[in-house]
């Protein structure tokens, strides 16, 4: 299972030190940023334009989590495209149209049946176990079934998205997400920079 450091911060500053250190670290192959707009959450984040120093990091990739209204999606990704984000993630309950993406986050308070029938696309999937847009929450066992749920769904088809937890994990959680089908998690990036 793949660990995936996720930053959230409004700071630019601490953005590049976070960057610096995951870099440094040698410990990861991509990095999670998230973007909020102040409007999807309660909670702004750094803007995509302030991370340009990505490109600074040729052996990481990167996945930029949008958790931002419909009006915004559209320049949102075009950014990230354009700053270097080989992953864009999209929480499909922002958007009208999640067919057009090929990575959807699922929100903690939906079933599911919401985001089933874009599986046969999706090359990617983000269980929420936290309520997006804030950091230091603590993890949600409910979403145990999901990634049971969704893994299942997968098999049956032969469908080969990756399943990914997103929100409050800690080290003793690791297993039993493995366990679950967990392929990949994200942890905050302070956090997991101690482990």
């Amino acid at each position: 299972m793949e660990i995936i450091p996720a930053i959230l911060t409004n700071d630019p500053v601490e953005f590049g030190e976070l960057m610096r250190r995951i870099g440094e670290s040698k410990k990861f192959g991509r990095v999670q940023i998230d973007f909020i707009d102040g409007e999807y959450a309660a909670n702004e984040s750094v803007k995509v334009s302030e991370c340009k120093s990505v490109k600074r990091y040729p052996e990481l990739k990167f996945d930029a989590h949008l958790m931002v209204t419909e009006r915004n999606i559209n320049k949102y990704v075009q950014e990230a495209k354009n700053v270097g984000f080989d992953r864009i993630i999209a929480q499909m309950e922002s958007i009208s149209r999640p067919e057009d993406f090929s990575a959807l986050a699922l929100d903690i308070h939906s079933p599911v049946e919401a985001i089933k029938p874009y599986l046969p696309k999706l090359k990617y999937v983000v269980v929420m176990s936290v309520e997006p847009g804030f950091g230091g929450q603590e993890f949600n066992k409910t979403t145990l079934d999901k990634i049971r749920q969704i893994g299942q769904i997968g098999r049956i088809n032969g469908y080969k998205f990756k399943i990914c937890v997103d929100g409050g994990v800690q080290k003793e959680h690791l297993k039993i997400l493995e366990e679950a089908g967990a392929d990949e998690v994200a942890v905050g990036a302070r956090r997991v920079l101690e482990w």
